[in-house]
């Protein structure tokens, strides 16, 4: 009596992994229904059965690569662009206090002359904020992958066989009938 218990439970517990329902974090990061990350290879292999869900996906990742450089790359533009603008402004303040100390008549020190912003700066700041758009964008794409990807089982829409497993009762007795689509 226990092996036959056994055996279908084992089978009830096969047809639970097929229903795996994916949960969108933020950042990008997906997780399973035990709340383990996702890689993104698992996502796209879990993703490989449907062509769309799986462009969309790699696009919203690209769209975040592209997001994360134009960020990172333009917060790093304006700082180091700034950062020597500051540095050339304490040299030339210090070079000219030490040059007039000497002169006589000079004045206040200062030589009149300060650096500016280039076009460096200007450019960072453009590619920092066209890349805010860019990195919503991306993660409203992955979670509208994960919301389709979780309807697929509920409307029924699937590519592979949809099993059934159905209790039949009649008067010889019971009974489990699996059905194959």
């Amino acid at each position: 009596m226990i092996k036959p218990i056994f055996f279908l439970l084992l089978f009830f517990c096969s047809f639970q992994s097929y229903s795996q329902k994916l949960i969108y974090k933020s950042n990008g990061t997906i997780s399973d229904m035990e709340n383990n990350k996702i890689s993104s290879d698992g996502v796209r292999a879990l993703l490989a059965n449907n062509e769309k869900l799986l462009a969309d996906y790699n696009s919203g990742r690209r769209k975040k690569t592209i997001g994360n450089i134009m960020l990172y790359g333009g917060l790093g533009m304006v700082v180091f662009d700034l950062g020597i603008v500051a540095f050339d402004n304490a040299i030339s303040d210090g070079f000219s206090t030490i040059v007039s100390a000497g002169i006589p008549g000079s004045g206040s020190g200062s030589s009149g002359r300060r650096a500016k912003p280039s076009v460096a700066t200007y450019i960072g700041l453009a590619s920092f904020a066209a890349a805010i758009p860019i990195k919503i964008g991306f993660s409203k794409k992955i979670e509208n992958v994960v919301t389709e990807f979780n309807n697929q089982s509920t409307i029924g829409y699937k590519q592979y066989n949809n099993q059934k497993l159905d209790l039949i009762t009649n008067s010889n007795g019971i009974g489990l009938r699996l059905t194959l689509n």
